[in-house]
């Protein structure tokens, strides 16, 4: 029989990284859609290069462990490039083929936050041989990530790390908030002032004339995909080829899309108009579906599925002295679900649900089934290898934050999911817009997942970092042929209409679609993966678009 942990393979493509430090409590992060059919604002054209003339820096590569390790200083702020610098981590996996090397594909796992530095090895494995002979794959951390010169917050507090993975209550609401006032104050502006995405596109392309080649190749997924599209609109003459996988629209990202009653996009929260919510629902909802197709013997949960997945969470939600007796809280059991959804994990949702449904109906006397229905911490250690199996992701989110007690109460906090975002973005300055934008995402379709996407970004409320160096449009590329989309039509993290705003910006690039329900298609569906190494090894696109079958069948035993 199948057993409750999440599937190693399906993981293994799961969980990019949108966002937040909430990956911890497993309401995973940022990401994408166009919520709104309303035409992009107007956006005040960025110098598509720094106006000041840039040196070239030197790499620094040594040997680690079958690939090069690299470090390579570029200056703190491009306005002054010869003024302060910062360093930045690399690593490459060289081209198999160095007489016949084309140049170098960029790639970033999403985040903001992911380290992709450590993932140019996974990713040169999953874009294959005939890749990899001619082209070195090169991770840089962005600034702020990783290894490079690091975003932390950290100093005395008086608040503790969020117990839940986004706030319900009032007393949730308000520690959550005080919590954000915390990391404001403790955060490195002088990193934080330098951390937009822009900046990391201009980094990449210091590094790609530090490696001597007049163009570059990218692959990025999830929030990588908007440093792609903040990369080609801003050099778009060293574009060779350029793949976004699971896209956030970049103009929701940055400025939002003004509504259809006038209303300013950026009067949203970023997470909150990127139509994320509406994505997981949708995953959800299809799933589950599809259990009800399969049926009892295949999925447990079949017969109305949704209405009873429905029910377990407004339980937890509604009575906490339950959720404390199975062990399971109401955020926890979102986030885990949304954690699943990442790497399309529909029978393990269900049966999820399942026994959280079982161990709730015998606290109220009505056992749903003749078998054992006693609380055992199963659906706390579900919670957990979930969180696990998503840490181990190659497609790694924000780190959580570590707090501590000692004498004194001290705080650590990985900044560098906030650091890229809230540069990045136009937000509201009030947090009273976060509580009204979480409940009106939950209203609009997004359900219990409106409010655990909402809330990520909240310490955009005040952040102390600038984006004055940010690239907010126009997102533009002549022969955008040269651009490659790729979504999942069931994606729940960056939802369909993100590929197809992105495309709307970019006329002649070409999207590929799959039928699958998860995050990131390249690695998880076989016709999609051919397509994207196609691409980076010809710099040449399909005539068309392509629709791949899905590949993935959840109930089927």
């Amino acid at each position: 029989m199948k057993t409750l942990a999440p599937r190693r393979a399906a993981s293994l493509v799961a969980a990019l990284a949108v966002s937040v430090p909430l990956l911890a409590a497993l309401t995973t992060a940022p990401t994408s859609l166009i919520a709104s059919a309303a035409a992009a604002p107007a956006a005040a054209p960025a110098a598509r290069t720094p106006a000041a003339a840039r040196e070239v820096p030197t790499i620094r590569w040594r040997s680690c462990r079958g690939f090069d390790c690299g470090r390579v200083d570029v200056p703190l702020d491009h306005d002054r490039p010869d003024g302060a610098t910062l360093t930045l981590a690399l690593r490459r996996v060289p081209a198999r083929k160095p007489a016949r090397r084309l140049g170098a594909v960029f790639v970033n796992p999403g985040g903001p936050g992911g380290s992709a530095a450590a993932f140019a090895p996974w990713a040169a494995d999953l874009l294959g041989r005939r890749v990899t002979n001619r082209l070195d794959v090169i991770g840089i951390d962005p600034r702020g990530v990783g290894g490079s010169s690091h975003l932390t917050c950290r100093g005395r507090s008086d608040t503790a790390y969020p117990s839940v993975g986004f706030p319900d209550t009032r007393r949730q609401v308000r520690d959550w908030l005080a919590f954000d006032t915390t990391v404001q104050r403790l955060c490195d502006r002088r990193i934080a002032d330098h951390m937009s995405t822009a900046d990391t596109a201009r980094d990449m392309d210091l590094v790609r004339q530090a490696l001597g080649d007049e163009q570059a190749s990218f692959f990025g997924a999830s929030y990588g995909s908007v440093l792609g599209a903040t990369w080609v609109s801003m050099f778009p003459g060293t574009v060779r080829a350029a793949v976004v996988d699971s896209v956030l629209d970049p103009v929701a990202w940055t400025t939002g899309r003004d509504l259809p009653d006038g209303t300013p996009g950026s009067s949203l929260p970023i997470s909150a108009r990127l139509g994320s919510e509406v994505g997981s629902r949708d995953a959800l909802e299809a799933g589950l579906a599809e259990c009800d197709d399969a049926g009892r013997r295949a999925c447990r949960l079949a017969g109305g599925a949704l209405g009873r997945w429905d029910a377990v969470a407004a339980r937890l939600r509604s009575d906490r002295a339950a959720a404390r007796r199975v062990g399971l809280s109401y955020s926890d059991f979102v986030g885990t679900t949304l954690g699943m959804l990442y790497g399309g994990d529909l029978w393990y949702i269900a049966e999820f649900a399942f026994q959280a449904e079982k161990q709730l109906s015998r606290l109220a006397g009505r056992p749903t089934s003749g078998e054992p229905a006693v609380p055992d911490g199963t659906l706390g250690r579900t919670v957990r290898e979930v969180r696990a199996e998503l840490a181990r992701s190659p497609y790694p989110g924000p780190y959580a934050a570590v707090a501590g007690r000692g004498r004194q109460q001290r705080l650590w906090f990985d900044g560098s999911t906030h650091g890229v975002m809230c540069s990045d973005s136009l937000n509201p300055t009030g947090t009273a817009a976060w509580s009204e934008a979480a409940e009106r995402t939950r209203a609009a379709g997004g359900a219990d997942f409106g409010p655990s996407w909402t809330w990520l970004s909240s310490a955009c409320s005040a952040w102390p970092g600038s984006g004055e160096d940010a690239y907010r449009g126009p997102f533009t590329m002549p022969d955008a042929e040269r651009l490659l989309i790729v979504s999942n039509r069931h994606d729940p993290a960056t939802p369909l209409s993100g590929a197809l705003a992105l495309q709307q910006l970019m006329p002649g690039s070409r999207l590929v679609t799959t039928g699958d329900t998860g995050h990131v298609a390249t690695g998880s569906n076989r016709c999609a993966t051919e397509v994207v190494r196609d691409v980076l090894r010809t710099a040449e696109s399909p005539a068309e678009d392509v629709v791949c079958a899905r590949e993935r069948e959840p109930f089927t035993p």
